[in-house]
């Protein structure tokens, strides 16, 4: 069995899941170029059983190009980039490793919060520039923070900010009521109520048609004007251009944001503006994550090709509707 590899990270930290790979009968081929656009890959993905992606996009014109091709891996969580209903119309069975990155993304999540609130980034740039400038900045601590979503992530943020004394509000279609009570969490099924009380609002949901720009011009409106936003999820859930507004007029105080909706961040994207901080979607880059990552996928891929056990397949059950 033949495996597409087009993920940057995978194996990298941990060449014996490589390995594990190998000895289990799997030919693994690299592709050609760092970063790939969809024509490329859909030049080299005929003959392969299985695609380990990162970033990439998987469209249409990649998954009628891999006539052999019976799984797509996500080396990550995110799983915008490829069209899964497609996918699952091909009888391609598409899989990703949800809970790999929390650790990473709860910390970076936290240290914008704290870059944001004392406007570290900024005191460093005119520190550099030889300037001796200081900002009163706000403190985390006895701040209510609002959640919108409560996950693997969000739930491992609320755990890193157990020592600052906050008060957390959260919104999420599915809530975890008992976890939310042993963590002093307050659930409510009203998204403004978390905008309107929110010090610090962190988005911690997937990126889709019900979530796509949550966060828009009539809820920034609801926000304290000592309010900031943190997002280390996905782009398109912020109307970026009502951000922008919001802050240039002082109806928030800022944002801190490691994801975007076109990315790389284009030079003159609006974004690029005092009171927000940006860093370039890194949040789940961290050694430990991408070992642990390239394990789990490594072990679910002989799980699914080898042994038929497909539970770690999002799309399985309209993969076996297509089949009926």
């Amino acid at each position: 069995m033949k495996i597409l590899i087009t993920s940057k990270s995978f194996g990298r930290y941990a060449p014996d899941a490589v390995q594990f790979l190998e000895k289990n009968g799997f030919e693994l081929t690299r592709g050609s170029k760092p970063t790939m656009t969809p024509e490329e890959i859909a030049k080299e993905v005929p003959g392969f059983d299985a695609l380990i992606v990162g970033n990439d996009t998987i469209d249409k014109k990649v998954i009628d190009a891999a006539a052999d091709l019976k799984l797509i891996y996500m080396n990550g969580t995110g799983l915008d980039g490829i069209d899964v209903d497609y996918a699952a119309k091909k009888g391609i069975l598409v899989a990703n490793a949800p809970g790999a990155n929390r650790n990473a993304v709860a910390e970076l999540a936290l240290g914008l919060m704290l870059v944001s609130a004392r406007s570290i980034d900024t005191h460093i740039d005119l520190l550099k520039q030889g300037k001796w400038e200081r900002s009163a900045g706000v403190e985390i601590s006895g701040k209510t923070i609002g959640f919108l979503g409560l996950g693997n992530i969000g739930k491992r943020i609320v755990e890193l900010l157990a020592g600052f004394g906050v008060q957390a509000i959260a919104y999420d279609p599915q809530p975890d009521e008992a976890w939310a009570t042993s963590h002093a969490v307050k659930f409510t099924d009203r998204i403004e109520d978390v905008f309107a009380q929110a010090d610090f609002l962190i988005l911690a949901l997937p990126c889709n048609d019900q979530t796509r720009n949550i966060v828009n011009r009539e809820r920034l409106g609801l926000m304290k004007p000592t309010s900031r936003i943190i997002n280390t999820a996905r782009g398109g859930l912020i109307d970026e251009a009502a951000l922008c507004e919001a802050i240039e007029a002082g109806r928030i105080a800022g944002a801190a944001l490691d994801a975007f909706e076109e990315e790389p961040l284009p030079g003159n994207s609006p974004l690029r503006m005092p009171g927000i901080t940006l860093t370039p979607h890194m949040a789940a880059t961290s050694i430990e994550t991408a070992a642990n990552m390239s394990w789990i996928v490594a072990r679910n891929i002989v799980d699914i090709m080898k042994n038929g056990r497909t539970q770690s397949a999002v799309n399985k059950d309209r993969v076996a509707a297509a089949a009926r």
